[in-house]
């Protein structure tokens, strides 16, 4: 039997749909999903924000005996005096938690989101909730560089991430050409899309419509402008022998951030420490075995410190780069662990820094009082957006702010 007209239109309106997936915030949804959010009510305007925002998280954790320090003294911990220097752009929230966060491997995908399950959504993670409010005023207005489980979009679908990628992946991700072709037919399809749709139902669709069209042609217009020659050495790793010098990969990926934000390449980042290999570093196990066994002895416990002083280490050098650059004011930093104890994989709190961001620092701030939480983690997360010019009171359904602390 032959299609009717209107089976016709249907289908054309499905595989334009499908051609859709993949771009902008379409990137984890199906043509259904689509057709079912074309209703949901609009979002405010998106605002233009000179803040750019950088979260990185350790999904390892930090050993609860070396970062907290001895009172208030932020020399008497190992891995915080690492970044004296520093103590005025920074405020340690000690004690930070969010009890919607479960403990064990699983609860981590709650860490940017507040939430215990993403696969229950719709949950929402800090990084895309800013990047939805905000106005692309670089090439990316979201980059994610960090580990597969942590960031998670407004249907609580885990976006793609570059993190194994390698640094020439990110490299080219952030300052290599964009093959517009592909952009441009996808903008034409939603284009002949809506003069398709059949007048009496054509409502139901324009605001999705219009949401979609404006990310696809303010993509395409991004991809179209000139690249800035950004030189990088790609190849510098630990075991580099050329006699260019090393740069381990962390560092890699810190640096290749402040650079995209000096060219303009992204606004919003999550990264993660690359996975630590025992011959990368010179340690005598990876960082996983070595928060499991940091008791068994005081060589793996030494071990392990090592590398949590030498996460606090390019954490310093970031800081020092981009205020070197004029743009840590501009730039916040949220560096976490995801457990209070690797090894235990425990979440009595979340060892949380914040950085730049032209924020009034306080060096640190006791988070509980008792066995009360005065200051939750999402109370943190609305002031970081705020801070960005998004106005919002709430973060995952959780009222409240630290703004009198820290704004």
């Amino acid at each position: 039997m032959k299609p009717n007209g209107n089976s016709q239109n249907l289908m054309h309106r499905r595989d334009v749909l499908r051609s859709l997936v993949g771009v902008g915030s379409l990137g984890a949804m199906g043509p259904l999903d689509v057709l079912a959010a074309a209703g949901s009510p609009a979002t405010k305007m998106p605002v233009a924000s000179a803040k750019n925002l950088v979260v990185v998280v350790n999904m390892l954790g930090y050993n609860r005996h070396t970062f907290h320090p001895k009172g208030d003294d932020l020399d008497k911990s190992p891995l915080l005096a690492r970044l004296k220097g520093h103590y005025n752009d920074l405020t340690v929230f000690r004690n930070i938690m969010q009890p919607e966060i479960d403990r064990g491997h699983n609860g981590g995908r709650g860490i940017l989101t507040c939430n215990k399950n993403q696969l229950n959504g719709p949950f929402i993670s800090l990084d895309q909730l800013a990047s939805e409010h905000l106005q692309q005023t670089t090439r990316y207005k979201s980059v994610h560089i960090g580990n597969k489980t942590i960031v998670w979009n407004k249907d609580s679908r885990a976006v793609p991430t570059l993190h194994e990628a390698g640094p020439e992946a990110i490299y080219n991700h952030l300052f290599g050409q964009t093959p517009t072709e592909q952009l441009a037919e996808k903008l034409q399809s939603v284009r002949a899309m809506r003069q398709s749709l059949p007048q009496k139902s054509r409502a139901a669709y324009v605001a999705s419509m219009d949401e979609h069209e404006r990310a696809l042609a303010t993509d395409l217009e991004w991809a179209r402008k000139p690249i800035p020659e950004v030189p990088f050495d790609t190849k510098l790793h630990l075991t580099d022998h050329h006699g260019r010098g090393v740069m381990d990969p962390f560092s890699q990926h810190l640096e290749m951030i402040k650079l995209a934000i000096r060219h303009n390449r992204g606004q919003v980042f999550v990264a993660s420490p690359p996975f630590v290999d025992k011959t990368d570093y010179g340690v005598q196990l990876g960082y996983h075995a070595l928060g499991h066994r940091a008791h068994e002895s005081t060589d793996i416990y030494k071990d392990m410190l090592d590398l949590e002083q030498h996460f606090m280490d390019c954490l310093f050098g970031f800081m020092t780069s981009l205020k070197t650059d004029g743009l840590l004011n501009d730039t916040i930093i949220l560096f976490m662990g995801a457990f209070s104890s690797p090894g235990g994989h425990s979440r009595e709190y979340l060892p949380t820094i914040l950085a730049g961001g032209g924020f009034k620092h306080q060096g640190l701030i006791e988070c509980k009082e008792g066995d009360t939480t005065r200051y939750p983690l999402s109370h943190l997360y609305v002031s970081i957006l705020n801070q960005m010019g998004i106005d919002l009171n709430n973060f995952s359904g959780h009222q409240g702010n630290l703004n009198r602390l820290i704004t």
